[in-house]
C-alpha cells in the first residue's frame, strides 16, 4: 500500500468564484423585489375581481329585473283580454240569455281588438253554442278532450284559466285562450272563451327592445315556447330545452343553460302572473367570459410590466452589490485579503473583516489538519505492511504443508493404499478449512485499514470465475456449474478483492449444498444501472427469515447460538468498496440465490 500524495496549501491552486454564484445576489434580490410585488398584484388581483363580479351582479340584477318587467307586461295583457270578456258578460243580452246577441256583441269586440282571434261560448257538456269564426247557427266542432279538461277549473269551481299552446278546433291554428264564467240567465252557466294570436303575445314580449345578443322566450305550463325574440317563426311550438325545464322545475330564477340553438347563455326567469307561464332571456356568456377575460388579461399585463421593473431595479442593484462582494470573496479565495475600500453598504465592510478572521482561524486549522493526516497515513501504511509480513509468514508455513500432504495423499492412492490415504484427505481438508479461516481474518483487517476507495479495472470476467473455482477443494471444483445469460466478457472491478467474494461465497454454497449436488455461477448483467450480476445459486435447506437481516453483519450468531464466520462479513464489506451490493436473492428449502451486483458507474 502506498502513500497518498501531499499537497500542502500553498501548492493548491487558487480557487474561483463560480459563475452561478456570481448571480445568486441578483437572482435573490430579483426574487426579493418580485415577493414584494406579490402582495400588491394580490390585492389589485382582487380588486379587479370585486369591480369585476359587482358588474356582472349588476347585470344580472339589470336582467333579472327586465325579464320580471317582461313577464308582468305579457300578465297584464293577459289580464286585459279578461276585462273584455268581463265587460261583455255585463250587458243585458248576456244576462237575459240572447244568445243571438251575445254572439252579435262577441263578433263586434273580436273583430275591434286585433288581440283576439275569435270568442267562443261552450257549456258544461262541450256544446258551443257559437263561434265568432263561424255563422251564428252553423254546427260547430266538441272541443278536444284537451280542452275540455283545460276548462274543468272554469265549469266546476268558477275559476278562470289560461290554456297553453294549442290547434284551435275551428282556426286550425296554433293559439292559446283564455276562459272565464259566462252567466247566461235563462240559458244557464256557460264558459266564454276568447283566443289570442301568438304574434300578439310576441308583441307583448317585444314590447321593449332586447338587446340584439340577447333571447327572450315565453314559455307556456307545458314548456312549449309561445314567443321568441329572434327566430319565432322556427322556434314557436317547440318544446324548451330540457336544462331549462329541470332549472325551472328547481325553482332557480338564474342560472347558465343553452338556448335552442346553441348559444351558451346566463339565464333569467320570471314567472307570468296568473299563468302557469313563464318569460325566460339569456345573455351570452361569452360577453361575460370576455370581460373576466379582459379583466385578467389587464392583471397580467400590470403584474408583468411590474414584473420587469422590479427585476430590472433588482439587477441593477445586485450589480452595484456584486461588484464590491466580487472584490471581497475574490481576494480571500486566492489568498490575497486586502483592505477594503469604503462603500453605502456596511455589512461588505464588517464581511472582509469577518473573512479574514475566519482565514486566519481556517489556515491554522489546514496545517493542524495536514499533520494529523500525514501521521496517520503513517500508521496506516505501517499497518498495512505489517499484515503483508504477518499473511506471507502464516500462509507460507500452511500453504507448505497443504502441498505435502497432496502429495502424500497421491503417492498412498498411486500405489492403491486408499484407506490410509483417506486420513490425509480429512487432514488437508481440515487445512483448508483453516487457511480459509486466516485468509478471511486477514482480508478483513486489510479492508479495515484500506480506506474506502478502489481502483477498478477491466478484467476478465471468465478468468476471474476460474480462479475463484480453483481456489475450491480440488474434489469439490466439478460441481460448480457456470451459466451465462450476457455476452459481456469484461467488467471494471478490482479483481482480488472480487475473487475473495466470490470464493467465500462458491464455499458457503458447496458446503451447504447436497454432497454430489451442483452449484450455479450465473452471469448475466443490466441496463438500468448499469451493473455487472454474479448469482451464486445452492441447492441447501435455505436460510432463516430472521436470519437474513444479521447475514451480513460481522460477529452475528446462527440460531443455537453459534458464531457466523467472517465469510459473508467480507463479501459485503467488498460490495461496498464497489459500491455495490449483495442480496439474497432468493431462499427456500429449495436452496439459496446469492447475489453479488457491481455498479460499473459507480467503480473508480
Amino acid at each position: 500500500m502506498s502513500d497518498a500524495p501531499q499537497i500542502s496549501p500553498a501548492a493548491e491552486p487558487a480557487p474561483q468564484l463560480p459563475q452561478r454564484a456570481r448571480l445568486s445576489v441578483a437572482a435573490w434580490l430579483a426574487g426579493v423585489s418580485l415577493l414584494a410585488l406579490l402582495p400588491m398584484l394580490g390585492f389589485s388581483a382582487y380588486t379587479i375581481y370585486r369591480a369585476t363580479a359587482e358588474q356582472q351582479a349588476q347585470a344580472m340584477a339589470t336582467q333579472q329585473r327586465r325579464t320580471s318587467d317582461a313577464a308582468l307586461h305579457v300578465g297584464q295583457q293577459l289580464e286585459s283580454v279578461f276585462d273584455v270578456l268581463r265587460a261583455m258578460a255585463q250587458a243585458e243580452s248576456v244576462k237575459q240569455g240572447d244568445m243571438a246577441a251575445t254572439y252579435a256583441m262577441a263578433v263586434r269586440v273580436a273583430e275591434a281588438d286585433p288581440r283576439i282571434v275569435g270568442i267562443s261560448v261552450v257549456d258544461a257538456s262541450g256544446n258551443q253554442p257559437f263561434n265568432t269564426r263561424r255563422p251564428f247557427g252553423a254546427p260547430l266542432p266538441r272541443p278536444p278532450p284537451a280542452l275540455m279538461e283545460l276548462q274543468r277549473p272554469v265549469t266546476e269551481r268558477g275559476e278562470r284559466v289560461v290554456s297553453p299552446l294549442v290547434v284551435g278546433e275551428v282556426s286550425k291554428l296554433q293559439v292559446v285562450g283564455v276562459g272565464m264564467p259566462l252567466d247566461l240567465g235563462p240559458a244557464g252557466k256557460h264558459v266564454v272563451r276568447a283566443v289570442i294570436r301568438l304574434e300578439s303575445i310576441g308583441a307583448w314580449l317585444n314590447q321593449d327592445a332586447w338587446p340584439e345578443a340577447w333571447t327572450a322566450a315565453v314559455v307556456d305550463q307545458n314548456n312549449i315556447i309561445i314567443a321568441r325574440s329572434h327566430d319565432a317563426g322556427r322556434y314557436v311550438g317547440q318544446t324548451a330545452t330540457q336544462l331549462l325545464q329541470d332549472k325551472v322545475r328547481q325553482g332557480l330564477t338564474a342560472f347558465e343553460s343553452v338556448t335552442k340553438d346553441g348559444t351558451a347563455v346566463i339565464t333569467s326567469v320570471a314567472a307570468v302572473p296568473g299563468t302557469g307561464w313563464y318569460v325566460a332571456v339569456g345573455r351570452p356568456a361569452a360577453a361575460v367570459q370576455a370581460q373576466v377575460r379582459g379583466s385578467m388579461r389587464d392583471i397580467f399585463v400590470a403584474g408583468a410590466v411590474c414584473a420587469l421593473l422590479a427585476i430590472a431595479g433588482a439587477l441593477y442593484l445586485a450589480r452595484r452589490l456584486g461588484r464590491q462582494l466580487r472584490g471581497v470573496v475574490d481576494a480571500h479565495l486566492q489568498g490575497r485579503p486586502g483592505p477594503v475600500s469604503r462603500t453605502t453598504l456596511r455589512e461588505v465592510t464588517e464581511l472582509s473583516e469577518a473573512l479574514t478572521e475566519a482565514r486566519a482561524v481556517a489556515t491554522q486549522a489546514t496545517g493542524e489538519l495536514q499533520g494529523a493526516k500525514e501521521e496517520a497515513l503513517a500508521r496506516l501504511k505501517e499497518r498495512s505492511e505489517m499484515l503483508d509480513v504477518l499473511a506471507h509468514e502464516v500462509r507460507q508455513p500452511l500453504n507448505n504443508a497443504s502441498a505435502a500432504l497432496q502429495a502424500a495423499t497421491v503417492e498412498l492412492a498411486r500405489t492403491g493404499q486408499q484407506a490410509a490415504a483417506e486420513p490425509l484427505r480429512r487432514a488437508e481438508a481440515v487445512l483448508g478449512d483453516v487457511q480459509a479461516s486466516i485468509g478471511n481474518t486477514l482480508a478483513v483487517a486489510s479492508l479495515l485499514v484500506g480506506g474506502e476507495r478502489i481502483e477498478g479495472v477491466d478484467t476478465d470476467i471468465d478468468a476471474l470465475i476460474e480462479v475463484a473455482i480453483a481456489d475450491m477443494p480440488r474434489d469439490e471444483r466439478a460441481r460448480v456449474v457456470v451459466e451465462r445469460a450476457t455476452n459481456t466478457r469484461t467488467a471494471s472491478m478490482e479483481p482480488g478483492l472480487m475473487r475473495l467474494a466470490l470464493r467465500n461465497l462458491l464455499s458457503n454454497a458447496l458446503r451447504c449444498s447436497p454432497p454430489g449436488s451442483p452449484v450455479v455461477v450465473r452471469v448475466s448483467d443490466s441496463d438500468e444501472p448499469l451493473a455487472l450480476i454474479l448469482d451464486v445459486i445452492d441447492r441447501g435447506a435455505g436460510i432463516a427469515d430472521a436470519q437474513v437481516p444479521s447475514l451480513f453483519q460481522r460477529g452475528s450468531k446462527r440460531p443455537g447460538g453459534r458464531r457466523q464466520g467472517l465469510g459473508l462479513y467480507i463479501v459485503h464489506r467488498v460490495m461496498e468498496l464497489h459500491r455495490g451490493s449483495v442480496l439474497v436473492e432468493r431462499s427456500s428449502a429449495g436452496g439459496t440465490t446469492m447475489r453479488l451486483v457491481v455498479n460499473q458507474h459507480a467503480v473508480v
